[in-house]
């Protein structure tokens, strides 16, 4: 099966800490680019952490920075169509003022969608329900230990069900994800 490399966004959302950067930036009180020292200020974390997570933002397509003498500031602005749509999707998310266990439970879906195995699964039983676990593993090309496991993280974050179903949202961040994986 071809690989679908956008689980490589997923696995840049896939902490906490990038999740807030993000929110941060997308709806911050400032218009301008926040600089690393400022989002470390905010965030209570060492300048060089807060620089490796948004690097890590910015390979995934969801950041640009600019350097300004000694001072880098980033802006939460998409390089790839996808991720566009994604940022999108946050925006809109982040203004709800998701709860604590609201944002939880949209990271355990970004974790599960992660993983290039897991996103794998997700496309085979999207195209095919119901496949069976030996089905499913000889077309992802894993053992079916594996795939079983893999699965049962999948259910764990509601992404497919116990019948080998893929499980659509309807709206939020997960469809748009969900939608970005499978394309």
């Amino acid at each position: 099966m071809k690989e679908n490399g956008f689980w490589k966004v997923c696995e840049a959302l896939d902490c906490e800490r990038r999740i807030e950067l993000l929110r941060l930036l997308l709806i911050g009180e400032k218009t301008d680019f926040p600089c690393v020292n400022e989002l470390s200020e905010r965030m209570d974390l060492s300048s060089a952490t807060v620089s490796v997570h948004l690097k890590k933002l910015a390979t995934a397509g969801l950041a640009i920075s600019k350097r300004t003498d000694r001072r880098v500031y980033y802006r939460a602005i998409a390089t790839t169509g996808d991720g566009e749509r994604v940022l999108e999707a946050l925006r809109a998310f982040f203004l709800t003022r998701p709860t604590e266990e609201r944002l939880r439970r949209f990271g355990d879906y970004v974790h599960a969608l992660s993983h290039v195995r897991r996103n794998a699964i997700v496309r085979c039983l999207h195209k095919r329900p119901g496949r069976s676990l030996k089905e499913l593993a000889a077309e992802t090309d894993m053992p079916p230990q594996t795939a079983d496991r893999l699965c049962g993280d999948l259910d764990k974050a509601h992404i497919v069900d116990l019948n080998g179903m893929v499980v659509m949202p309807e709206s939020g961040p997960e469809a748009t994800l969900l939608e970005l994986t499978l394309a």
